[in-house]
């Protein structure tokens, strides 16, 4: 009902903040697959919120992550979760559930509780967790720097995570 209600005027953009999180997979997945149809009848563009990194990978064709409403990255889908280059970025991918018992985590890929998001640690907000923090980390916000063609991440290290 409500995408319908979306659609009745004829966007081009429809915003969805965890449109489907509260519903149980099997409707999750006919939602999604009626998502993938109608962006692609209406030429609809979707800037689609969620913290479900499986469902971001079905339906997005670009990501953008963030931390502390910060953007930490943006790539391409395909190449973001296939060479994630920010810290935050690689520990969230490395704690989607998977049926692959070679590719399931025993552990909790951050240390530590986030930052008050009210008032966030001076540089990068990311560093009290990050494992591979610097001096420089503490002191200077990193700029959002493109590492591969059409692939950004704001990190202090060389050429960002590989």
């Amino acid at each position: 009902m409500n995408i319908a209600r979306a659609l009745a005027f004829e966007p081009r953009l429809v915003i969805l903040d965890e449109s489907v999180a509260a519903l149980d997979k099997s409707v999750q997945a006919q939602v999604l697959n009626l998502l993938q149809e109608l962006k692609s009848e209406r030429q609809l563009t979707y800037l689609f919120i969620s913290h479900d990194l499986q469902v971001v990978h079905y339906l997005a064709d670009r990501v953008m992550v963030m931390y502390l409403g910060i953007v930490v990255e943006t790539a391409p889908v395909e190449a973001l979760y296939r060479a994630p280059r920010h810290p935050y970025t690689k520990a969230l991918l490395s704690a989607v559930p998977s049926l692959d018992p070679a590719r399931r985590t025993q552990r909790s890929p951050l240390a530590g509780d986030p930052p008050n998001p009210v008032n966030p640690p001076s540089g990068c907000r990311f560093r009290d967790r990050c494992p591979m923090a610097q001096a420089r980390c503490a002191s200077v916000v990193p700029a959002l720097s493109e590492t591969t063609p059409g692939h950004w991440a704001a990190c202090h290290l060389e050429g960002a995570v590989r």
